[in-house]
């Protein structure tokens, strides 16, 4: 009992901790608010204009432009709303309860966000609730503004940390790539098609990674296009937006590599001296991919290109060992499963900056096909099964 009790205690110590510096901006957005509507508006007890700032700069890990703008929105017309239909219905119980109902029935006419809907029931509710002097309407519905406004007005000044989320979460999803190559490499080493099995439903459940990536990426170029002190971001964002459509393409790629690979290790489909160097292969694949998720992890810029040139060199040098016969692929289900690791290295050595014709360019040409240009050497993912 007493570990438990310490476990939780530990758990909401850490979240304190996370949580001080956004606890700290909306203090300060709230009473900041607070004092603008009381002492410059000249506005009597603004109390909503401290709960719009609370309500827009909530606690939330998804912070979108669109989302705080339905929130802002909604917390006025919530207000508007509940003064309006105060003074046309009355006040008591059964006229707050009428007055929500209604509010809530136009946010849903006017806006299908949940979150819009929310803010102006809940606007509307204290409203209805709380008593209010006549002629308050214009004062509280311009402390609801106000208070939306302080709020996007600290989101500008000190945004959330999503850099440093964006970052993660993509090496993260390189990190993912390097694991099914890691395994993809002891399933050769072992023989055995269920560790490559493995590979596959790993690779499978990275899509969740992908949308991770996704979403932090999403709020980083929000935050670096709405907040001055970011702006010098936008273009190391712009490349890690390339390069997590070019992981993404590489993980859905992977996919199709260890399903062929359970295949060749059931079809002893590789002599064994091709299945060392195959593994080799994949161990030096996975290594590079490591170094590209340092590199992408990076916040010093020219650490960053460093580490990411030192991958795309790495990569290049592999991509050039990708012919089957160098692997002693005779079989056609052999040289398949080197085929289907083509458009993998494109699609990697795409995430490390390298054009499309750029990291074509460095396979080996099959069969004397002009520029290798096979449906194979294609950067595009596979039909999945």
């Amino acid at each position: 009992m007493s570990s438990r009790l310490l476990a939780y205690v530990r758990e909401g110590y850490h979240r304190c901790r996370a949580s001080a510096g956004e606890a700290l901006k909306m203090a300060v957005c709230a009473v900041t608010a607070y004092v603008f509507a009381e002492r410059v508006l000249g506005h009597a007890n603004p109390v909503f204009a401290a709960i719009a700032a609370l309500l827009t700069l909530q606690f939330s890990s998804d912070w979108r432009t669109r989302r705080a703008l339905d929130v802002a929105v909604g917390c006025a017309l919530g207000v508007a709303a509940g003064v309006f239909f105060t003074g046309v219905f009355g006040s008591g119980p059964a006229q707050a309860v009428l007055i929500v109902f209604v509010a809530v029935l136009i946010a849903r006419f006017l806006n299908k966000s949940a979150v819009f809907a929310t803010q102006m029931a809940i606007q509307a509710a204290l409203v209805a609730m709380i008593p209010s002097s006549p002629g308050s309407f214009l004062p509280t519905v311009t402390d609801a503004l106000v208070g939306g406004a302080a709020a996007w007005v600290m989101t500008i000044v000190a945004p959330q940390r999503g850099l440093r989320r964006q970052r993660k979460a993509t090496r993260k999803l390189a990190y993912e790539i390097s694991a099914v190559l890691y395994g993809a490499s002891r399933a050769l080493d072992l023989n055995d098609s269920s560790l490559a099995w493995h590979a596959l439903i790993r690779a499978r459940h990275g899509e969740a990674v992908v949308a991770e990536a996704n979403e932090a990426l999403g709020r980083a170029l929000e935050t670096a296009t709405i907040s001055p002190l970011y702006w010098r971001h936008r273009e190391s964002l712009r490349a890690s937006q390339a390069a997590v459509e070019k992981l993404d393409l590489a993980l859905r790629n992977s996919r199709v590599f260890s399903r062929r690979l359970i295949h060749a290790i059931n079809a002893v489909a590789l002599s064994d001296r091709g299945t060392l160097r195959l593994s080799a292969f994949l161990k030096r694949a996975a290594r590079a991919v490591t170094v590209l998720a340092d590199g992408l992890w990076e916040r010093d810029r020219q650490l960053r290109e460093e580490k990411v040139s030192q991958a795309l060199d790495r990569l290049v040098d592999l991509g050039v060992e990708l012919d089957p016969a160098r692997f002693g692929a005779e079989t056609l289900d052999a040289q398949a499963l080197v085929m289907t690791f083509r458009p993998l290295m494109i699609d990697l050595m795409q995430a490390a900056g390298a054009s499309h014709a750029e990291a074509l360019s460095s396979l080996p040409s099959l069969g004397g096909l002009q520029g290798d240009s096979s449906p194979e050497a294609v950067s595009a993912p596979a039909v999945e099964s």
